[in-house]
């Protein structure tokens, strides 16, 4: 457990470091611009206008899946299958996000690909990063009991209590 929470402030300092530098280097505006042919409309922030470099954006993305595989890790007992598991399911999320950011640089170049009736950034987005969640989630729910309170850990606590409850209603204790 105390690796997990050095782990997760690791990951956390990255993201206040990250944050510190675009700061200081006045990355991002705030507010839309006009639009150019119409007046009175507003365009929102593209791509070429938060000053931020393309590699700040992998850091980012990964070094927040990495801090949700540590809290979806913090609580299960180790060595427990959903450890093996969300693991994998991890890097595997590492992956689409990856492959997102790679097909939204070839999307931004001019290269349109239409994946199940999006292109292709919208389409990883929709049926790639925002479905993927719930595979873990459905898991985790499916077995919580068992990985985070077994079978021996439930005969340990009845043991515990049976103890207690002994002790506090034996004639030697001064309780009735």
């Amino acid at each position: 457990m105390n690796r997990l929470m050095a782990l997760l402030l690791a990951l956390c300092s990255v993201l206040l470091g990250l944050l510190v530098i675009a700061y200081a280097a006045g990355g991002g505006r705030a507010a839309p611009l006009p639009h150019p042919e119409f007046g009175p409309m507003q365009v929102g922030i593209d791509a070429g206008e938060l000053g931020a470099p393309v590699w700040a954006a992998y850091v980012a993305g990964i070094v927040m899946l990495g801090t949700m595989w540590v809290t979806m890790l913090i609580g299960f007992r180790a060595g427990h299958w959903i450890h093996r598991a969300v693991s994998a399911w991890t890097v595997g999320y590492v992956l689409v996000f990856v492959i997102l950011m790679w097909s939204f640089g070839a999307y931004v170049a001019g290269d349109t690909t239409i994946v199940l009736g999006f292109t292709a950034p919208t389409s990883l987005l929709v049926y790639g990063l925002s479905l993927a969640p719930w595979i873990p989630l459905i898991g985790i729910t499916w077995k919580f009991e068992d990985a985070y309170f077994g079978r021996e850990d439930q005969a340990r606590f009845d043991e515990i209590v049976s103890e207690a409850k002994s002790r506090r209603h034996s004639p030697l204790s001064g309780e009735d």
